[in-house]
Order: structure tokens, then sequence, then C-alpha cells
């Protein structure tokens, strides 16, 4: 997937509402890093954040700019892109509602983003400033530590990915992904049941690190195995 990532315009947001709604503040209790966090803790985020939109497009964090917070997805898809080169840009994950990002940047005090957050259908975000994240610490230094876990689980998580990636045949390489895409659409949910996922064959070629021809196989693998339906722009995932 190319994309010419220095000609788009980094997106500020719209600022649409100050105080989060109680829907997307149980939303949020439910996902597996914040609902772990202390209840003080949690409230101090919430009351600290601001709800923003983004349109479809807009680059809501630039790879190697500094951090100016961190978000969770309220509403909508976004993509974590990572530039390999001078112009091309590979889809990392797909993130949607719950999905947290801006981290590294934000619990590094400032330090480059790693990667591009880019919206990839109209969302709204939770966001909490920087200068808010560094009055939480200041007050209670003990708050960095529960904060710092965000942190830790992405690194399982990418570290699995980099075992994953050289150990398992490509077809079961791809059907781990799809299960962990299906578990983040699901969210902590305990309905197990089918879910789509809202990403194109080209992206997902990315993410796996394979050619558009051979993913068309390992899809058609598959889905003779029962484990996905194709359909335009969206994978069924049926386990």
């Amino acid at each position: 997937m190319r994309r010419s990532g220095p000609s788009r315009n980094v997106g500020r947001g719209r600022v649409t509402d100050l105080d989060i709604s109680a829907k997307d503040a149980g939303m949020l209790r439910q996902g597996a890093w914040f609902g772990r966090l202390p209840a003080r803790l949690q409230a101090l985020i919430l009351a600290r954040s601001t709800v923003r939109s983004y349109r479809k497009g807009e680059v809501i964090v630039r790879e190697g700019e500094p951090g100016k917070g961190m978000g969770a997805v309220l509403d909508g898809q976004v993509h974590l892109l990572r530039r390999v080169g001078d112009a091309r840009e590979v889809l990392v994950d797909v993130g949607e509602t719950g999905y947290w990002f801006g981290s590294y940047g934000t619990l590094s005090r400032g330090a480059p983003s790693i990667g591009s957050i880019v919206a990839t259908a109209p969302v709204r975000v939770l966001f909490l400033p920087l200068a808010a994240f560094e009055r939480i610490v200041d007050e209670d230094p003990r708050y960095y530590r529960e904060l710092a876990r965000i942190l830790t689980d992405r690194f399982a998580h990418m570290y699995r990915y980099m075992v994953e990636a050289q150990g398992l045949a490509p077809e079961e390489w791809l059907r781990t992904r799809l299960l962990d895409l299906a578990h983040v659409r699901r969210g902590d949910a305990a309905d197990a049941g089918p879910v789509s996922i809202l990403v194109s064959q080209a992206e997902l070629a990315t993410m796996v690190g394979v050619s558009r021809q051979t993913l068309s196989a390992l899809l058609a693998r598959l889905e003779a195995r029962g484990v996905i339906e194709t359909g335009f722009r969206s994978i069924r995932v049926l386990g």
C-alpha cells in the first residue's frame, strides 16, 4: 500500500464535547487495559480529556512528530501505519472502538511518534493532552506505572507478531492476524460469533507481508476451511 505520507496534513480534530458521555465511558471501562486502571485514575483521565472528531483521511498522529497526547477510538476506525523507505507506508494494525493510540509519545514525555494514526472513516476519539497526562503523574507518580502497562501490553502483542511471522506457515500466520482483528472488533464481549473486518485485501497483504496474489490464494484456503467468508473490502471471520 503506497501513500504519500508527507503530503497529508495532520488534522487537529474538532472538539465536539468537553465531557465524555456515560455511554462512552462505560465502553472504555470494558477494555482490558483501561478497565484494570484504579477507579480514581480512570476518573482523572476522563475528566481531563476532551472528545474530538476527525474526517475520513485525516492524520491524527504523524510518525516522527513529538507526541501531543494519547487517545482512544470512541466511534469509527483508524489505521496504524509505519513508514518504510521514503514514500511507502505499511499497515501495522487496524483500530476500532476502544483502541488506544499515542501512548509511546505520551509516556515518553513527547518523544517522536513511532507510527502514524489515520482515520479511515469519520471517527470520534477521546483525547488526553500531554500536559494533562503530566499533571496526573506529577500529582501521583504511582499512576505512571499503571499507565505504562499499555506499552508493556503492546510490546508483548508485537513481540508475539514478530515471532509468529517468522515461525508460522503463511496460511496460519494470516489466520492468526484475522482472528486477532476479529477479537479487537468484538472488544471484550462474550459473544464469539462471526464478525466482519473492514479491511481491503491490499491492506491485509501489507500486514502479513505477502503479495496480493499470494494473499488471494491464502484467503481461498481459509474460506475452504470454513474460517472466513470474503466480501468487497471486508472479510467475515466465522470462528
